[in-house]
Parts: structure tokens; sequence; C-alpha cells
């Protein structure tokens, strides 16, 4: 059976670089999904605003492989592999993930969240309360994941990054913008494996809201240099609506 799409996903992490790898890694990352009239909203919400989460199953659709892999290098495995069924890698025989999100409010045909690691635009095909009593089990075991760290890195914003976000951002998003740079950069969303971005002092920048924002690696600490306007129109990404995202 082909799979509907019910909606797409407004993320602020606008590309896969900077989104972080598990949704509960940046508890304040907002979103929101519009569900299309044909799934008929005003009747297919009805009750879900009583649960505090929600499973999203969605599809990969930015994946790049064309090839199937058996084994992948999970970022915390520090260049090990591991079985891709043992894994949460997007790179998946069937491009479809399974992510749980915090509820925050529904209003009309639209969910509300918060502690997402989707990236914008992604294919939502289905949503499911969370009930701790059934999807929580008792003595659960989570494998080589306990035993491997994820990686966590000290984050500082250089003085010409604060002078760029008070100029650029309005003042009532400033404190929610860094927080979430700072969370997102502090699981280092670096590759492992590539070289490039591991050189010493390499300037790198993630998309994130309206923004831009450079940062270098040095001794385990981020330093983010700089922010900019993103040139969303170059980029063909949908646009945001500013106010929504800060706080308004």
């Amino acid at each position: 059976m082909q799979s509907r799409v019910i909606g797409v996903i407004e993320s602020c992490f606008r590309e896969k670089f900077g989104t972080p790898r598990q949704g509960a890694l940046v508890p304040e990352a907002p979103a929101r999904l519009r569900i299309r009239p044909e799934f008929m909203p005003e009747h297919a919400l009805q009750g879900l605003e009583e649960f505090s989460h929600v499973w999203l199953l969605f599809e990969f659709h930015l994946n790049t492989n064309k090839v199937f892999r058996p084994k992948i290098h999970p970022p915390r495995l520090q260049g090990k592999t591991v079985g891709l069924f043992a894994s949460r890698s997007p790179h998946r025989p069937t491009p479809i993930g399974l992510t749980l999100a915090r509820l925050e409010r529904i209003q009309g045909d639209t969910l509300y969240l918060s502690g997402v690691d989707l990236v914008n635009s992604t294919p939502i095909l289905d949503v499911k309360p969370y009930i701790s009593s059934c999807d929580r089990p008792v003595r659960a075991r989570t494998g080589w994941v306990r035993r491997c760290r994820a990686p966590r890195m000290r984050v500082r914003f250089a003085p010409k990054a604060l002078e760029d976000i008070s100029l650029l951002v309005p003042a009532r998003g400033r404190a929610r913008l860094k927080r979430l740079i700072s969370k997102s950069l502090s699981h280092d969303p670096r590759n492992p494996r590539d070289r490039a971005q591991l050189r010493p002092e390499k300037e790198l920048a993630f998309f994130i809201l309206h923004y831009d924002a450079y940062f270098r690696v040095s001794g385990g600490q981020a330093i983010i240099s700089r922010v900019t306007k993103a040139d969303e129109a170059s980029r063909r990404r949908p646009p945001l609506q500013t106010g929504f995202w800060l706080g308004a």
C-alpha cells in the first residue's frame, strides 16, 4: 500500500546539518504540523489535545544513499560499526523514521510541537498519541547506547556573534535563538568520519530559523563566531513566520 502524507513539518532546523540526532537533545526546538484538509483535522484531531506527547511517523525525504549497507557508523561509536537495525540511522531500506515530540497545543488544523529532530519540510505519514503504560516498557535494555556517551561540547558566543544577534533578532527572540544554537551545537553536529569537518579551526555554519550560525571547534569547545541573516530565497526554502518562531 502506498503511504499518504498527512502534512509537512515546519521546523526551526532548515537543513540536515545542525538538526539534532534525537529530539530529546534539544527540547526547546519548535515545530508545527498542519494536517491537510482531506484528512478532516476538525474530526481526526479530536481528543489528541489531552496527550502531552505524540509519535510522528515520517519519511527521510533528503536521503541520498543509493545502495543498502547492512552496517553503519553511529557518531557516538567513534568510528566503530554496528548493524543497521541496531541503530536509528536515516539510511534504511525503506526511508521511514519514528520520533517522539512534545505536543504543546492544537489550534484548528495545526499541532504545535517542541523537542523535534526533523528538518524543515519533512513529510509526515502519521501521528499517534504517546501512552506511557504501553510505550514505556519495564526493565528495557538499551544495548550499546548505554555504554557509549553521546558527544558533548561547551558552547561560547564570541562578542561579534552576540552583536549580530542584537542587531538581527527582535528582543523577545534573542534568548530563545541563543538557547537553540547553544543546545544544537553542544551535541556536536559534525560527522566524526568527515575529515574536512574535523579540521581544527575550520569555520562551519548551520541554518536555523532565519539565520546562519557560524562556528569553529577548538579544544572541545564550539565558538559561535558570527550570525547572519540567511538568504532563504537562494536556497529555495519555504519561508517561516517570524512571530511563531520567536514567541510572539
